[in-house]
């Protein structure tokens, strides 16, 4: 397993070495959430126009927590894990932000990017609330919350604010942040016009199901009305890697499948993941017409926030390694796992050790 342990001045300069990278470079990701006879179950892709990495992270109840990165704001959030959690967190580009977790309630959440949110940072104030960083906030909310009821109350009983203006290593960036439940609720938090944080509710049945980057979620529905999505020619159905066009086609094609019931999970995990990849994966070396850049699906996972199944793949090589969810509820300490070094070592299940650094 790779060291995750830097000092302070590695860290800094290879984080402000990469941010400024990262700041011109294309970005993209995609989620979709769906009913399935065997419980509510999630696929997302990381996209990025350099590749990824992937280590799966667990974290169990108690564990004394703080948010990195919020010197900005009067507060910061300091936190003792109530519910066991497994995230996925990216070193290889981002230097140790969770971008998935879900916890033993099924709750999980996602971050995407959202380029169209960084102009309005200037314009977003300290609510006061403890401040959680971009590097954690997906931790922060798996590990004390367990519906999405529970989170869309603490959100507006301004218990927790997001870091907005310390970004990810001292860079600004415009992200968004989805979660979504074992019942099928779901709540989409973008930073709008005037710094003013909105919450969009839904559920599987609704637009929700489908998450992908910029516009906002009101652009995003503008566009989706121009076309008819109960035409099942798809005539008028986009081809570009475009995120409008990731999320129009998200939306068209799980608004036209069949999860049917007699099947087994691997039949239907095996067909939400055809579902995804037609409309929302990402081949490498295109281009997306809205910015003349190229990125690709680096990563990508499915799980079920009922019978904890998670199943890895690095569309790099196309190996996939996977774990259930419940064989990691016995562990008392922090324990991680490099998923791509493993599943490229020929390994179909994950192996956890104890997690070098934190």
């Amino acid at each position: 397993m790779k060291n995750f342990k830097l000092n302070k001045f590695a860290t800094i300069f290879i984080a402000a070495t990469a941010f400024a990278t990262v700041t011109s470079t294309a970005h993209a990701c995609s989620r979709i959430t769906l009913d399935t006879p065997h419980g509510v179950s999630t696929v997302r892709s990381l996209d990025w126009g350099d590749q990824l990495g992937n280590v799966t992270q667990v974290n169990p109840v108690g564990i004394e927590r703080m948010s990195a990165e919020t010197p900005s704001y009067a507060k910061t959030m300091a936190w003792e894990t109530k519910y066991h959690s497994v995230a996925q967190r990216e070193y290889d580009v981002f230097h140790g932000v969770t971008s998935d977790a879900i916890n033993e309630k099924g709750l999980a959440a996602s971050l995407l990017y959202m380029y169209d949110s960084q102009q309005f940072i200037k314009d977003y104030k300290d609510s006061g609330a403890p401040a959680v960083s971009f590097l954690n906030v997906i931790d922060y909310l798996v590990e004390n919350y367990a519906s999405v009821d529970e989170v869309a109350a603490a959100f507006n009983d301004n218990a927790f604010q997001i870091a907005w203006a310390d970004g990810l290593h001292g860079t600004q960036h415009g992200l968004h942040i989805s979660v979504q439940d074992k019942a099928g609720n779901i709540a989409l938090f973008q930073l709008n016009k005037g710094g003013k944080m909105v919450m969009h509710r839904g559920d599987v049945k609704s637009d929700l199901r489908v998450m992908a980057n910029a516009p906002l979620q009101q652009e995003h529905r503008a566009y989706v009305e121009k076309v008819d999505l109960t035409d099942l020619a798809a005539k008028d159905i986009p081809s570009s890697i475009s995120s409008l066009d990731r999320n129009l086609r998200g939306l068209f094609n799980t608004s036209h499948i069949t999860l049917e019931e007699g099947k087994s999970w691997a039949q239907t995990r095996g067909k939400l993941l055809s579902t995804f990849n037609a409309g929302n994966l990402v081949p490498q070396d295109l281009i997306d017409p809205v910015n003349g850049e190229t990125y690709a699906s680096w990563t990508q996972f499915v799980y079920n926030h009922d019978n904890g199944d998670f199943l890895f793949t690095n569309y790099d090589t196309r190996e996939q390694i996977g774990y259930n969810f419940n064989d990691t509820l016995a562990f008392t300490e922090t324990m991680c796992a490099d998923t791509v070094k493993q599943a490229s070592e020929g390994l179909n299940t994950v192996m956890f050790s104890k997690c070098k650094s934190m």
